[in-house]
């Protein structure tokens, strides 16, 4: 009977349990304090779904493109995107890493609503 291969394990970064959680709200506030715009992660996030089923290599070269091409002017943008094209190291990675940024731009849309509804809420709280 052979054996199976081993499954392809996450490199690091895409391990970490904080990935979505401490690691996704500190690139938050750092895109936050650059003054990204929302529809910026909406459109980072949809031009990485283009990468679903591409090799590791591939996916990193098309991600530094993508960076470079679409986010010149958003170098905080760009920074992260080429920051995490470094990381893939694995096929298993890409997925991870577009789910990751999906959730940045669903998080970010959440809070930018939740900040908004707070704004119209009376001060001083009875009003």
């Amino acid at each position: 009977m052979a054996s199976l291969p081993p499954k392809a394990q996450p490199a690091a970064p895409f391990a970490n349990r904080e990935l979505n959680g401490e690691v996704l709200l500190e690139e938050l506030s750092d895109l936050r304090n650059a003054q990204v715009p929302q529809r910026q992660l909406n459109d980072c996030a949809s031009g990485l779904r283009e990468l679903a089923g591409v090799r590791a290599s591939e996916a990193a070269t098309r991600i530094k493109q993508l960076a470079t091409a679409r986010f010149a002017q958003q170098p905080a943008m760009a920074s992260l995107l080429v920051r995490w094209a470094g990381r893939l190291k694995s096929d298993v990675d890409v997925p991870l890493l577009l789910g990751h940024f999906e959730r940045l731009a669903m998080v970010s849309g959440a809070m930018s609503a939740l900040r908004r509804a707070s704004e119209r809420l009376p001060k001083g709280g009875r009003g």
